[in-house]
């Protein structure tokens, strides 16, 4: 998640560069066949031109509304986890006499965060953008290998290493450590350690665990419907290179000159349509290791900070934060 204040400069033309050169190279063309080499044909009515980009402008809006939803629906859910994570703790702690069985317990849950974090950060070819800088391509083997490292240092340090095998293996490694969270609070039913309606409610909160990781494997697995997608980057494109030619007679008849402001006059409009368009293509995939994604990583150091604050623990991890205004 990006955190500055503002965006600077050159971050700015990091990203619009390859529009702008491409709308200057229509530009420049447009004018030096209208105003060098005579061909006033290749002037077009502004008014068809206007109203395909009222249209774009309506279109883009649209799906910008979409894919803030599902960018602020993936943040939704991430606060589930925090305030399901607390009540779990606290509920574990106050209602399991065994303080050994309560921290192996949340130790787990620490875990089960983590992986999940891993498991949502792996890439899809088709939620992976072309234009996104800050994304990161890897081939799929290599992908699998850093996902099994991760998998096994988050285990390692919550001294949960004995399931690495186990999990290893399996297709959806974070809801198997949900399953031995079930597993382990019945075992302390069977056993007496807490009664039915103890194990009820701590098994209520794994559930709504299930419900939050479904919520955002929905997110992660599904993309914003390709109709809109696609084709609002094929609008603004049309627009983008139409509009230099509907500049033409408009500027000239302000000046002889005047037609050469159709350069800077279409880039500039590019730039406001081609950043719409942008913002709405780098927030519809809210897990796709981008600088806009939901800060998971941080989000999961703060819900490991909150239980061992529970604990009692003294030696605490440090909160994350923000490198080059970017927080994880």
């Amino acid at each position: 998640m990006y955190t500055g204040k503002e965006f600077t400069f050159n971050l700015l033309w990091h990203f619009a560069r390859k529009n702008l050169f491409r709308t200057m190279i229509v530009s420049i063309v447009a004018v030096i066949l209208y105003q060098v080499l005579g061909f006033t044909f290749v002037a077009i009515p502004f008014l068809p031109v206007g109203t395909i980009g009222t249209a774009v402008a309506f279109y883009v809006g649209f799906k910008n509304n979409q894919a803030y939803d599902r960018l602020w629906e993936a943040r939704k859910l991430w606060g589930g986890f925090t305030n399901t994570s607390r009540n779990f703790a606290a509920q574990a702690i106050a209602l399991i006499d065994d303080k050994t069985v309560v921290k192996e317990l949340l130790y787990r849950h620490i875990a089960y965060l983590n992986i999940l974090r891993l498991q949502l950060r792996k890439t899809i070819p088709w939620a992976t953008s072309k234009d996104n800088l800050h994304q990161t391509f890897r081939g799929e083997r290599s992908e699998l290998e850093e996902f099994d490292l991760g998998l096994k240092k988050i285990l390692e340090e919550n001294n949960k290493g004995e399931y690495y095998e186990a999990l290893r293996v399996k297709n959806n490694a974070a809801s198997g450590i949900l399953k031995l969270q079930i597993m382990e609070l019945t075992r302390l039913k069977r056993e007496k350690k807490i009664d039915e309606y103890e194990h009820s409610d701590l098994v209520r909160h794994v559930n709504e665990l299930f419900n939050l990781q479904g919520g955002c494997e929905r997110l992660k697995t599904t993309p914003l419907f390709r109709q809109y997608s696609v084709f609002s980057r094929v609008f603004v494109v049309l627009f983008i290179y139409l509009l230099p030619f509907a500049l033409l007679k408009d500027l000239h008849n302000l000046a002889d000159w005047g037609v050469w402001l159709t350069i800077p006059f279409s880039m500039l409009i590019s730039w406001v349509f081609f950043t719409m368009e942008q913002i709405g293509e780098f927030s519809e995939n809210p897990f796709d290791n981008s600088v806009n994604d939901i800060p998971i990583s941080a989000i999961c150091r703060n819900i490991e900070i909150d239980i061992k604050e529970f604990l009692g623990e003294k030696e605490l991890p440090t909160k994350l934060n923000p490198v080059d205004n970017v927080l994880l």
